[in-house]
């Protein structure tokens, strides 16, 4: 398996990278995407083949593929001023690589798609999380055009390609720019809670998330897996544990919904006439006022994963990289 070549997409990105590190260490031959506006930051190009295409060229995307194992898919878009961008990237651009790497893969090919648990949607109640074999019901555009990539992924791939989808919950970690604003706040002594109190999030840490895809990978599963650390974490456990880690007691700062609804609404029109779309919206901040975005991770952990970050452990990793790189 480890004289495979493989290809990640989205590895000038935070989760592809650390995909991207965690193949080179199994002693993968690693390929990766590029666009000629790439930031390359976390590429290491004197150990990675880096080559330049485009979704909306299949010769490139022949071109890309060739040769190739294994894709790992982790490009997409996570924010876009219109609907029609998600499903444009996260959905079209989906079906059009397979496609290409469908027309050269070999007959034990493996085709990994990193969607979301936002293809989900959030769980019913707090004790009942989410689980692979619940009908998705997204509540977003992001999440609708992951869940459309992954139907068509199922309905059109031949099956010589092993098929797996990994949904994860919330990614944070080293090289993450989403959620270094909520450390921000607490470095202030704030604790922003834009949720109701009893509200739970499942999260998992990138480099977590990478090895439970290599493990999927290697142990021959497919299908859906949800991916996460295990726990079930309210916002006073988020702040409880960055405030030991900081030194710090973190301040409540409740937020009503009208107000998150307004900041959302206003951050998006200011980003609109600047030409780009914030990372607090409209539909980020409808998925943030979701009381149960949980998910049951048992299924990865049967296929052999288990997760080396804890909440404290992985807070602790990310905020001690975020202080090395000055981010913080």
């Amino acid at each position: 398996m480890r004289d495979r070549r493989v290809l990640v997409t989205g590895a000038t990105g935070f989760a592809g990278s650390h995909m991207m590190d965690r193949l080179l260490e199994a002693g993968y031959r690693v390929r990766v995407l590029v666009r000629a506006t790439s930031n390359r930051r976390w590429i290491p190009e004197e150990r990675v083949e880096a080559l330049t295409a485009d979704v909306r060229d299949p010769a490139g995307l022949r071109r890309l593929v060739e040769g190739v194992d294994e894709v790992f898919h982790f490009g997409g878009l996570t924010r876009a001023r219109r609907p029609a961008e998600f499903f444009r990237v996260n959905t079209a651009g989906t079906q059009a690589l397979a496609e290409a790497f469908q027309e050269v893969a070999p007959a034990d090919g493996v085709f990994l798609f990193c969607s979301s648990l936002a293809a989900s949607g959030p769980a019913p109640t707090a004790d009942r999380p989410r689980r692979e074999d619940d009908p998705p019901a997204p509540i977003s555009a992001y999440g609708e055009s992951k869940l459309a990539a992954e139907r068509w992924l199922a309905d059109h791939l031949p099956p010589r390609i092993r098929l797996i989808c990994v949904r994860p919950p919330t990614v944070y970690g080293p090289r993450d720019e989403a959620v270094l604003t909520f450390f921000r706040w607490a470095r202030r002594g704030w604790l922003p809670m834009p949720a109701l109190p009893a509200s739970r999030l499942s999260v998992v840490h990138g480099e977590d998330l990478a090895a439970a895809c290599l493990v999927l990978t290697e142990a021959g599963a497919s299908g859906v897996f949800h991916v996460s650390d295990g726990g079930y974490y309210g916002w006073a456990d988020l702040g409880a544990a960055t405030g030991r880690i900081l030194g710090k007691r973190l301040r409540p700062l409740r937020l009503p919904a009208w107000a998150v609804r307004a900041v959302g609404a206003l951050t998006e029109l200011a980003g609109r006439a600047a030409g780009q779309l914030p990372a607090v919206n409209r539909e980020k901040v409808r998925d943030l006022l979701q009381p149960f975005w949980i998910c049951d991770p048992t299924r990865a952990r049967g296929a052999g994963f288990e997760p080396e970050f804890g909440l404290e452990e992985g807070f602790e990793q990310t905020i001690r990289w975020y202080e090395t790189v000055g981010w913080l």
